[in-house]
């Protein structure tokens, strides 16, 4: 099938993803890279799908990204992509959603790691604590 990528890390068997794709063009599923749930307590807070700045960009004209989006429509939560730089330094974010644009006015914005976790402790409505932005200063 064309533009489909072959299994590459052994950790999802390639088996079932090939027979899904038998089961014909009218039954589509998505292989979603690192899609992670953002919560708090229990409840989420967002959706973000996470993109490294080397690999293929996840553009809104793609089916998966109308799927996650209505995901996340329907769970009252907003939805971001967020492309991260190979060192974790910077993170550019773009709204997948109208309410990713409360948090997000212009649509897409970069920031370091630091400004990233901050965002992160805003969804959730707490402010990060210093100590964890000093913690971001240790080598990982």
């Amino acid at each position: 099938m064309q533009g489909v990528r072959l299994e590459r890390t052994g950790w999802r068997d390639q088996r079932l993803s090939e027979r899904h794709r038998a089961w014909g063009i009218d039954c589509p599923a998505a292989d979603i890279d690192f899609l992670l749930l953002e919560y708090d307590r229990g409840l989420p807070v967002a959706l973000v799908e996470y993109k490294h700045e080397q690999k293929g960009y996840f553009t809104q004209a793609h089916p998966t990204f109308h799927a996650i989006k209505e995901l996340a429509d329907r769970a009252g939560i907003p939805f971001f992509i967020a492309r991260y730089s190979a060192d974790i330094s910077s993170f550019h974010l773009l709204s997948g959603n109208l309410l990713a644009e409360t948090y997000i006015p212009y649509g897409e914005e970069t920031m370091t790691e630091a400004e990233y976790v901050r965002f992160l402790y805003k969804l959730r409505g707490y402010d990060c604590p210093q100590s964890i932005i000093d913690g971001l200063k240790v080598a990982v």
